[in-house]
């Protein structure tokens, strides 16, 4: 059986056309790591934990769910041991597994419509702090990036609890790597949990004009650092309006008639992370402005940001047809169920169609799950549109 799941998990991602402009994350060197570990250590059960829930989730059968739950199970003591040798030739391994269980866990708290406790994202910060003079290499880098990209997710979700920056922060050595769309991204981002630290911190005390004054002009200079990331991309990055909408599409679910085609997942998901930090940083601003609401006569800024972000929900909202299609339940593994909108000149690939299936729906239930945050006020009618999506997703996923 593990010879057959494995590598669907692994072929649903690992073959897919690469942008030249996104750099690979941790679940592109998993399977090398995989091949080269021992049946049954923790690495490997780590592997099947995550391997076997996302193909239950994909099939709908309950008997692979059950198998995960178990070597979930048999990962977590397995690498409490490898802990407590304190072997640095085991460190990227032990990581991986971490992050491994760390995704176990999303998954686990999408099924229940639960927010995931972070409890293995904390541990993974905890044993960087350890371990940060081991000597770095690709491997590891790429591990450290995935780890620093779990932490700027946590920051980007207005009712996530934020988890501690590790003691060196951030972890990706952006300022020697070659100008690229997505680390100019994670450049900003890095920034935005310094900042949405700085404003907790704020709003757990009385107000203090000075203090507010300058966290607003932080979030105001990175709101457009991020603005000009948007100016910067390559050309084929640009989202393109979808000319031609199937109507069984239209039937599972457009937001005001408008969807936006991509080249890509990848690219459309760094376009929803970037709306993601606007969105924070739009509601960092409107607590600042309330405070000094003596500078803001007439209230003239904050409904500018409040219709900004209105617009940046709307921007992700019209992401879903492209990440779902006409997709209501699990494909059973079946390809060509699902129809896509499509543009002439962004058509719908093959590659799309065989994967957005398995994992468009994974890609968007963060996004979809943020925007339902109070703090945004989102008309009444959006809210009802998104928990439709949402409620759509566990029934893609788990039959609910």
């Amino acid at each position: 059986m593990e010879d057959t799941i494995v590598p669907l998990l692994f072929n649903s991602y690992l073959y897919l056309p690469k942008d030249p402009h996104i750099r690979d994350g941790f679940m592109e060197i998993l399977p090398g790591m995989f091949s080269n570990t021992q049946p049954g250590s923790y690495l490997h059960t780590s592997t099947l934990a995550v391997a076997f829930f996302t193909v239950a989730a994909w099939t709908g059968q309950a008997p692979l769910l059950r198998a995960s739950e178990r070597y979930f199970t048999k990962a977590l003591p397995k690498i409490r041991d490898a802990l407590r040798t304190n072997d640095d030739s085991e460190f990227d391994n032990i990581l991986v597994s971490i992050l491994l269980l760390s995704t176990y866990e999303e998954f686990v708290a999408i099924k229940d419509w639960e927010m995931p406790l972070k409890a293995h994202l904390r541990g993974a910060i905890a044993l960087i702090n350890e371990k940060r003079t081991k000597r770095m290499d690709s491997q590891s880098s790429t591990i450290y990036d995935a780890v620093e990209s779990q932490i700027i997710k946590t920051t980007r979700g207005l009712d996530n609890p934020m988890v501690p920056t590790p003691q060196v922060w951030p972890l990706s050595q952006t300022a020697s790597m070659p100008p690229s769309p997505r680390a100019l991204l994670s450049s900003a981002a890095s920034e935005l949990v310094n900042l949405r630290s700085a404003w907790e911190r704020m709003m757990s005390q009385p107000a203090m004009e000075e203090e507010a004054t300058t966290i607003l002009g932080k979030a105001n200079e990175l709101d457009i650092k991020l603005i000009s990331w948007s100016y910067q991309v390559p050309p084929h990055w640009m989202p393109v309006a979808a000319t031609i909408i199937p109507q069984c599409v239209r039937n599972a679910g457009i937001w005001h008639n408008r969807c936006d085609c991509y080249s890509s997942m990848c690219i459309a998901a760094t376009w929803n992370t970037f709306r993601d930090c606007r969105l924070v940083l739009q509601t960092i601003m409107l607590s600042c402005l309330r405070i000094l609401y003596l500078q803001d006569p007439g209230c003239r800024r904050v409904t500018a940001i409040q219709d900004t972000i209105r617009g940046i929900a709307d921007d992700i909202c019209a992401t879903v047809p492209f990440f779902l299609g006409s997709q209501s339940e699990s494909i059973r593994m079946k390809y060509g169920l699902v129809e896509y909108p499509y543009a002439e000149t962004r058509p719908v690939t093959l590659t799309h169609k065989q994967s957005a299936p398995l994992i468009g729906a994974w890609h968007m239930f963060g996004y979809l799950r943020n925007l339902q945050s109070a703090d945004l006020n989102l008309p009444g009618a959006q809210q009802v549109w998104l928990k439709e999506q949402m409620e759509r997703i566990l029934v893609i996923y788990f039959q609910k």
